[in-house]
């Protein structure tokens, strides 16, 4: 039986080896399989959106090619430009100009200059400009003078796209693509005899990235093979700025580089506002030798945290098991030994508690996220840019830049928030808008929301609040002490008819990365809280009313701004106040266990109980106090010791009865009461790691 027993336990721990291998190798070769995936996925959503991009831009070029060879070829007739130029537009309403401009005295012997030019007006319509209004041909122009580039390099370059120009006629800015057209029967080898120019709005190539799909707060951008933003999310960027001018990581600006130079490239960098995990992609875009960039948030591609966390912790699991079969042999349980034993039930117990001390480790870096996370002006309009405008509304929302400083916290109780510091938005002067802001969350009677001052600057007027509030939060307290607390301040227009949404005054704040704690004074804190970070975020709100407003009646859902606070539990206090006297009790339970005990004593049996007792009042009343401090409402995870405890407690009085009334019994018998006593560390041990894997993990 003993020689069946060792071969039995042999080759289950090389089963348990074998499965452990191969699990762990499969979850790596699975999260490697995914993160490609993830790569892919990503990739091919940025190449998708820059070939919509380019198609769209190269069905622009198609139209003055076609105008261009109609001329050469001479299909279309001089005479006839002008309203063939009118068809061609009026057939592509989104085009803003289409212009066929001469070189001197090629239209006309005796015209030196001569331009048609068919182009959109302020009120949608078209309206065509006959003749040069200045010399296009210009060459030898002061440095920095681009005003004839748009003629001169299509004339000695060929067919290009041009930097992007502010159009004085149309009022917009403009990019504008120019190709060749020659003298009829002349060839390609000859002299031009001037250029075909199709004209495209800044504002619709941006419209045309907001139509991709690239989630709340992915955003697309173009750019010149200068560098010249295009479009992009920020529109102050846009034409004014290169991306030199706003990149200063150098990983990030060799690529750009390289990118402009026609090429695909791709980096994955944490975002120095964010913090979080980006993917950048840079595609070009084949018809105009510009190039597309696309910023991804890695963790939308990506297995979600805490199911890598679930999976590394399962693999724990079975390495602990196969670690605690390897130990068994080494100890030779077999040999039915009284210290052989004790090795191993002490092995299953340290196990169990470094099991559980993982658990603690890789679940506490977990961060839960409510709503749309923003960090920088990019997402703020990106997810401006993707909110439906409700049915009947006819305008876009105006937006009121709200920002918070945060100087000091404290938790009254354990469901709300004591709030103080500043609060200020900014309104356009001509805003109908009522000034002033809402906390849904307020309660109490002692509220301070006083206008402390009220500015014009820069055009905007701006008014700042200062603010003493109560605040109801919802906490989860399960945890208990590894328990986070989401501070969630929501701020809603004072005016729930105006069509109007807050949006976070970036530009107030010097740095947005959340772990910096924007928005929260350096000086501020909560005592046995850890202020972990902060952030602006976004999340939809649906009301079951339209409070009797009929202008609401269309639309029952916003978007709330919240700034949100999270703060982690220092556990060192809970751990000396709850976990200590716990423990305390839990080892002089077991000490009274191992004690010598005569059997066939009926004293015995009083004084078990006598012991039990006490330490059950002891127990009793840190428990209750623990659930007093917290409001605990469901049955927290530090409280599974105190109940295992009353459990321990009444097991080992029983014992005690057992071992006094029934010594005769084999579990008595057997080596002095041995099985209890060995199995009391590992039955504690292993219960806490399942109830820790209940509430951390599964």
């Amino acid at each position: 039986m003993r020689r069946t027993a060792v071969m039995l336990l042999f080759a289950s721990t090389i089963v348990s080896i074998l499965v452990t291998v191969y699990l762990t190798y499969n979850y790596r070769a699975e999260r490697e399989q995914l993160e490609s995936e993830g790569l892919d996925a990503a990739q091919s959503q940025a190449r998708a959106a820059t070939d919509e991009i380019s198609m769209a831009f190269g069905e622009l070029m198609d139209i003055a090619e076609g105008v261009a060879d109609e001329l050469s070829d001479g299909t279309l007739a001089y005479t006839d430009l002008e309203a063939h130029l009118q068809d061609v537009i009026t057939a592509r309403p989104d085009v803003d100009g289409l212009a066929v401009t001469f070189e001197p005295f090629a239209y006309d012997p005796d015209l030196r200059l001569f331009q048609i030019y068919v182009f959109k007006q302020e009120d949608g319509s078209f309206a065509t400009l006959i003749g040069a209004t200045y010399n296009y041909t210009r060459r030898n122009l002061e440095e920095g003078d681009t005003s004839t580039a748009w003629y001169v390099d299509t004339i000695d370059e060929g067919a290009k796209w041009h930097e992007p120009f502010f159009a004085t006629g149309a009022q917009k800015i403009l990019v504008e693509y120019g190709v060749p057209f020659y003298p009829v029967g002349a060839g390609e080898d000859a002299e031009p005899a001037g250029i075909v120019s199709i004209d495209y709005a800044i504002d619709d190539v941006r419209a045309l990235i907001q139509t991709l799909e690239l989630g709340a707060t992915g955003y697309g951008f173009v750019m010149t093979d200068r560098g010249t933003f295009l479009a992009h999310p920020v529109s102050e960027l846009v034409v004014n700025s290169t991306i030199f001018d706003i990149v200063d990581d150098e990983n990030l600006l060799a690529i750009v580089r390289n990118a402009l130079s026609g090429n695909r490239d791709f980096l994955d960098i944490d975002d120095p506002i964010s913090g979080e995990a980006t993917w950048y992609f840079f595609e070009p875009v084949e018809s105009t030798g510009w190039t597309m960039g696309v910023v991804l948030n890695r963790a939308r591609f990506q297995p979600s945290e805490a199911q890598t966390v679930r999976d590394q912790i399962s693999l724990a699991i079975l390495m602990a098991g196969t670690l605690f079969l390897i130990l068994t042999l080494v100890f030779h349980l077999d040999s039915f030994q009284v210290t052989n034993f004790w090795a191993v039930s002490a092995t299953f117990s340290i196990l169990c508690v470094l099991l559980i001390v993982l658990v603690w480790v890789l679940t506490n870096r977990l961060q839960t996220q409510n709503g749309v996370s923003i960090t920088n002006q990019s997402q703020l309009n990106r997810f401006i840019e993707g909110i439906d405008i409700p049915e009947g509304m006819l305008t876009n929302p105006e937006t009121i830049p709200t920002g918070i400083q945060v100087q000091s916290l404290q938790f009254p109780d354990p469901t709300s928030i004591t709030v103080n510091g500043y609060i200020w938005q900014r309104y356009a002067q001509d805003s109908r808008v009522e000034r002033g802001f809402a906390l849904p969350q307020q309660i109490g009677e002692e509220v301070i929301i006083e206008e402390v001052q009220r500015d014009i600057i820069d055009g905007d007027e701006i008014i700042i609040w200062y603010i003493g509030v109560t605040l109801r939060q919802i906490y989860d307290t399960v945890r208990f002490p590894f328990d986070h607390r989401n501070i969630q301040i929501r701020i809603t227009p004072i005016d729930l008819n105006a069509n109007v949404i807050l949006t976070p005054d970036l530009d107030s704040y010097l740095l947005m990365n959340p772990r910096r704690r924007p928005g929260v004074d350096s000086l501020a804190n909560i005592n046995n809280w850890k202020l972990e970070s902060s952030r602006f975020s976004y999340a939809e709100q649906r009301t079951s009313t339209n409070f009797g407003l009929s202008e609401r009646a269309r639309d029952l859902t916003s978007y709330e701004l919240r700034f949100s606070i999270r703060a982690q539990r220092v556990y060192l206090g809970p751990f000396i106040a709850y976990l200590l006297p716990g423990m305390v009790a839990a080892i002089m339970t077991f000490g009274y266990l191992v004690s010598g005990r005569r059997e066939g004593d009926n004293d015995e049996i009083v004084s078990a109980l006598n012991y039990a007792a006490a330490l059950f009042f002891v127990i009793a009343v840190i428990h209750t106090a623990l659930r007093d401090q917290i409001a605990a409402v469901n049955i927290t995870y530090m409280e599974y010791i105190y109940i295992l405890l009353y459990f321990a407690i009444i097991a080992v009085a029983t014992n005690i009865f057992i071992v006094a009334r029934y010594p005769d019994w084999t579990i008595v018998q057997y080596r002095n009461n041995l099985i209890p006593k060995m199995l009391y560390w590992p039955i504690f041990a292993g219960v806490m790691l399942v109830v820790t894997l209940m509430i951390f993990v599964y």
